[in-house]
């Protein structure tokens, strides 16, 4: 088959980017045609394509694209078909969407000349990761008149996405969920609990949304893992090592482990890397100073390579108030970490099965998660059922799974 992945970027490098990589290097394996749509490529997704790159095709979208009358045309086109598709009900009395629709086509301006040039070479299948490529793919596909499958993949708890949110377009990606879902041919979620959410948001049937657990395990993660660290602390004999990872945003509770660690120290000698970048970090690090932990806690910023430090770790601890399936936490047990995570809205608790190969602890609560970070420390499991456990979420029975849910 001739399949299609359309994401927006992928040099963040964080979890959904590196699903998305790696389900298309998976087909590509597999003997399917593969283009990876995007609207900013990069280094980075060209060495993570590696001996893939004859077998997926980069399409830049962006490049591709016309700047001119032809875009502000289909603007408007897909505005007015989006407006007419809508039930005489929502256009007499408001519709909440009109708004983000509106500011999703005229404001960020999607490259839709582009994408929709590319439908017309009649894809198979195009799935795309994320809300903005979930958004956009759905609104272009009423233009559409092929039999190109549409398959949106959701990555996150957007309930809970939505309520802790500040940003008025993350607000409002609940409503553009419950108006454009329908348009989908299928729906992807990477958890169990993100299907839930899915399904109570826009009362879509749950039995027609694939829960596919992220492809985190593969063959090279083990080589990874035992690749060299300059990093002074993982050097053997050290006091023991929590390792933390992820953006600095307030969805990733980093206070929370902060002050949890501050609880730890005080206990017992250790240190904390907390691996990650964002706007965050001056507040973190304000933070480690007030609790008086700074001389044990460092942030080293983006790593290529974090696998090689979960190897090292006594411990990896997710902290997050919500998740869609946290690559992460299966990261850290595929290289033999032990873990400690909050039951969050969704992923941990499946991931641990229910808190058999990790502790699991209430969101938000630093002495709870100081308590099992201490047990942990002095009775870790044993690493090798970490490591079965990670295995189930392996690269090619996602892609299986995947591969099936574009065939149709």
């Amino acid at each position: 088959m001739r399949l299609a992945i359309y994401i927006r970027s992928v040099e963040s490098a964080r979890g959904a980017e590196r699903v998305a990589v790696n389900v298309a290097r998976g087909l590509a394996a597999r003997g399917h045609q593969v283009d990876f749509l995007v609207e900013e490529s990069g280094d980075w997704l060209r060495r993570e394509l590696g001996g893939a790159a004859n077998s997926v095709c980069v399409v830049d979208l962006r490049k591709t694209s016309h700047d001119g009358i032809a875009d502000r045309l289909l603007q408007m086109r897909t505005f007015l078909t989006y407006l007419l598709s809508a039930p005489r009900t929502l256009i007499t009395h408001g519709d909440a969407c009109l708004g983000p629709v509106a500011a999703l086509l005229f404001k960020d301006a999607p490259p839709l000349v582009a994408i929709r040039r590319y439908l017309k070479s009649q894809p198979h299948a195009v799935l795309s990761f994320l809300n903005y490529p979930n958004a956009v793919l759905l609104l272009v596909a009423t233009l559409h008149r092929g039999k190109t499958r549409f398959v949106v993949s959701v990555r996150n708890h957007m309930s809970s996405a939505a309520a802790f949110n500040e940003s008025a377009w993350v607000r409002s990606v609940p409503r553009l969920m419950s108006r454009l879902f329908g348009r989908a041919d299928a729906i992807v979620t990477p958890s169990q609990g993100v299907a839930e959410d899915v399904a109570a948001i826009t009362g879509i049937d749950l039995d027609r949304i694939a829960v596919i657990y992220n492809p985190v395990f593969r063959p090279e993660l083990v080589a990874m893992a035992e690749a060299p660290v300059d990093h002074p602390w993982l050097v053997e004999g050290n006091e023991p090592i929590i390792l933390g990872s992820g953006k600095f945003k307030p969805q990733k509770d980093f206070p929370t482990l902060l002050r949890a660690f501050a609880k730890v120290r005080a206990e017992r000698p250790a240190r904390l890397i907390v691996l990650g970048e964002g706007e965050g970090e001056r507040q973190l690090r304000d933070l480690t100073r007030s609790l008086d932990i700074d001389a044990d806690v460092d942030f080293p910023g983006h790593v290529d390579n974090p696998f090689a430090y979960y190897r090292r770790a006594s411990v990896f601890v997710l902290s997050s108030i919500w998740e869609g399936l946290p690559n992460a936490l299966i990261e850290a047990m595929a290289c033999g970490c032990p873990v400690v995570s909050t039951d969050c809205p969704s992923g941990p608790r499946e991931i641990l099965d229910g808190g058999r190969f990790g502790t699991l602890v209430p969101v938000g609560e630093a002495d709870t998660m100081a308590k099992a970070i201490l047990t942990t420390l002095s009775a870790a499991p044993a690493r090798g059922c970490l490591i079965d456990r990670a295995r189930e979420f392996s690269l090619d029975r996602a892609v299986r799974r995947f591969e099936a849910v574009m065939a149709g």
